[in-house]
């Protein structure tokens, strides 16, 4: 399976896919999950994050702004949240794909202002 999905990352992604498995990366991972008490930092969910890979629940220490390899992006704490892994491979990443989230508000409209829909209705909801 990893070998199937390392044909479709690029050879940058596959380079800077390495620096996950170094010792700064490890130590900068616990810190992250420390400073935020072992609870998923998504909106309103606060699971208590587990170890391993194969549970919704388990601890996933995400770059808020993507690094693209850049190292400063990469290792900085202020860009690392802790979130579990249902969310960092659902929603989270969806968002990343997509370039906005596709959450829908009470209003019936788009809550991310980046969204095609808030783009066509050309007006902004009415408070």
């Amino acid at each position: 399976m990893a070998k199937m999905i390392e044909r479709w990352r690029s050879d940058e992604a596959t380079q800077y896919r390495k620096l996950y498995a170094t010792k700064q990366w490890r130590v900068l991972r616990e810190q992250a999950l420390f400073r935020d008490a072992y609870r998923c930092q998504h909106k309103g969910c606060g699971v208590i994050l587990r170890r391993g890979v194969s549970h919704p629940n388990s601890a996933v220490v995400h770059h808020v702004k993507p690094h693209k390899g850049d190292l400063d992006l990469f290792f900085n704490l202020d860009n690392l949240q802790s979130v579990c892994w249902a969310h960092h491979s659902g929603i989270i990443q969806s968002i990343e794909n997509r370039g906005f989230d596709v959450t829908i508000g009470n209003d019936g409209w788009p809550i991310d202002d980046n969204h095609p829909g808030v783009k066509r209705r050309g007006n902004t909801p009415k408070e």
